[in-house]
């Protein structure tokens, strides 16, 4: 997006440089972030289940020390845009565009790898996606939150699994 060289933190590399912790709050929800408020964001996630077989999966972004990233939003084409993926099945699937609020506003940005228009996502933002289940059969399903983070310019990969298990779905970070 705005590096020459693509920088990549696995969760591996995280989990050894202590900056993400992962503290189950209820059945179905997981904080993912700093230690300390000295790293540029904190995530966290969970299911809320809306209808029966429909859930809504809500990511809240805490930013930190004037952290921001390229909002899903943006016109243009960001390799480090902020991503949702999940692996390709037929039991889980996205009923609704990815929201996000407070949304982002298109901006100019004269750097060399901007040079144009982008959303800059800067203030703590909320992304929902509503999913709905296809299956009555219990499943796994891993899937990744991507974006890159800056102006520390690292592609952040987190990596996730939908677990649903008679008749109820949660999300956790995915630590295999």
């Amino acid at each position: 997006m705005s590096c020459n060289s693509e920088k990549s933190q696995t969760q591996n590399e995280i989990a050894r440089n202590a900056t993400i912790v992962s503290r189950p709050l209820a059945s179905n929800r997981v904080i993912n972030g700093p230690l300390t408020d000295s790293e540029p964001y904190s995530i966290d996630f969970h299911t809320d289940e809306l209808l029966p077989n429909v859930y809504e999966f809500i990511i809240n972004m805490k930013l930190n020390n004037g952290s921001y990233y390229v909002s899903p939003n943006a016109k243009r084409d960001f390799k480090g845009k902020f991503t949702i993926q999940l692996d390709d099945t037929n039991k889980l699937k996205p009923i609704a565009e990815l929201v996000e609020t407070p949304l982002s506003v298109e901006e100019y940005d004269p750097h060399p790898f901007v040079n144009g228009t982008v959303n800059w996502v800067r203030v703590n933002t909320t992304y929902t996606q509503q999913l709905q289940v296809t299956t009555k059969e219990n499943f796994q399903l891993k899937g990744m939150i991507q974006f890159t983070i800056e102006p520390r310019c690292t592609l952040e990969q987190i990596p996730i699994i939908f677990k649903y298990y008679n008749g109820k779905m949660r999300v956790e970070l995915f630590q295999c």
